[in-house]
């Protein structure tokens, strides 16, 4: 073999260290990001809840300098952040996540690009960043260039393809829209149902209001959209529906707490509710004992099990009207309280004369006013006055009365 020419050249030095990451390189005490000067070593004593402060405000002030830059170089953001450097070296092999399928809007333009994810990724970020580090750092000044998102908005997605069995819009609706009303107002955020599922068929996806935002939502699966200007509002109403999916999926057939409120509240409100007493042992035992007392009752007329013989129906069929009514009375009261006169009985051969009937009472006489207007009607005149009572003197002295007028 010749010897002549180039020397080989000699193979790569083994790698004594380890690879190089988006962590690795010489450490750097302080960053500037956007005029101020960060430590990223922290050597003093501080409590936990200072540290915490710290931590917002530092990547409050990290994503506002990596907008900014890619704003003033005209640069993709995605190109900016340090995951890029690593995209395409074949040391560390950097594999990013699928990207989601292609959206676009009414124009054609794709809006859920790579770019715009990551854009509205980091100012959702930023935006709860600046919201924590108000209320922990006295006179917090958030970026100048941060403003304050009018509406916050967030997805929260219902497994209704894992579970098709369960209504989980009927049950977040609630009776009358009462449950969705009162996770609003133990959240103070806004709760929407938008998606597959969440409008009947044959109804317009559009709002009462003429809003089309829901829309654009038609066609993406069952969630429940959550707007808000707080992003704890919203956490706090993620977690308040998340509950109750929970309970909804994990509750025992028949014991669905859930269900059985609503519908109660339902009955409520339609005025169809039957409340029922508690369970009381003695009074479910004293009644049990009057049952078996009546068990033992055994009608003398019917022979039949549970009711005295005086109360027998076909007792009651044979008894006449008038100890049928009030309570047994044996007289009916007719009219004025005068009863009427029995029926006349019919004569029997062989029967005595004291066993008829005797004839009914002849009428009473008529008063004297009844007798005047009887003659007056006759066309008979009245009798003279009675004439007046006789004093102590003579007879003389007094005029007899004048004779009577003939009659006609």
């Amino acid at each position: 073999m010749s010897t002549r020419g180039r020397k080989p050249p000699a193979p790569p030095p083994a790698p004594s260290g380890p690879r190089d990451t988006r962590w690795s390189g010489k450490p750097t005490r302080y960053v500037q990001l956007n005029g101020q000067y960060f430590d990223t070593m922290i050597t003093g004593h501080l409590t936990q809840e200072q540290l915490t402060a710290y931590q917002e405000y530092f990547r409050a002030e990290e994503i506002t300098h990596y907008l900014e830059t890619a704003k003033q170089q005209h640069r993709s953001i995605v190109d900016i952040l340090p995951s890029s450097k690593f995209e395409d070296s074949e040391k560390l092999k950097y594999r990013r996540d699928p990207s989601p399928p292609p959206k676009y809007d009414k124009l054609g333009k794709r809006v859920n690009t790579r770019e715009r994810i990551i854009i509205e990724e980091y100012e959702k970020e930023r935006h709860e960043m600046v919201e924590l580090a108000a209320k922990s750092i006295k006179d917090y000044m958030p970026p100048y260039n941060y403003r304050k998102q009018p509406r916050t908005q967030e997805r929260l997605y219902v497994p209704v393809k894992d579970y098709p069995d369960i209504n989980f819009v009927g049950f977040l609706i609630g009776p009358r829209g009462n449950t969705l009303k009162k996770l609003q107002q133990e959240s103070g955020a806004t709760l929407q149902i938008r998606g597959k599922g969440s409008v009947k068929e044959g109804k317009s996806t559009e709002d009462a209001g003429g809003n089309t935002d829901a829309t654009p939502n038609a066609q993406d699966d069952l969630h429940v959209l959550i707007t808000s200007d707080s992003q704890h509002k919203i956490s706090r109403a993620v977690m308040l529906v998340n509950e109750i999916i929970d309970k909804l999926i994990h509750s025992p057939v028949g014991q669905n707490n859930i269900k059985k409120d609503q519908l109660r509240e339902l009955a409520e409100m339609n005025g169809t509710l039957r409340e029922r007493k508690p369970y009381n042992p003695e009074e479910h035992e004293r009644q049990q004992k009057n049952q078996r007392g009546f068990s033992r009752i055994i009608c003398q007329i019917c022979g039949n099990v549970g009711h005295y013989s005086r109360d027998c129906k076909q007792n009651l069929a044979k008894r006449p009207l008038e100890e049928q009514t009030d309570n047994g009375t044996k007289k009916l009261k007719v009219g004025n309280g005068v009863p009427p006169p029995p029926p006349p009985s019919l004569p029997q051969s062989g029967s005595a004369t004291n066993n008829q009937v005797p004839p009914p009472p002849p009428p009473p006489p008529p008063s004297q006013q009844q007798q005047r207007s009887d003659n007056n009607n006759a066309g008979i005149p009245p009798p003279p006055p009675p004439p007046p009572p006789q004093s102590n003197q003579s007879n003389s002295d007094i005029p007899p009365p004048p004779p009577p007028p003939p009659t006609q």
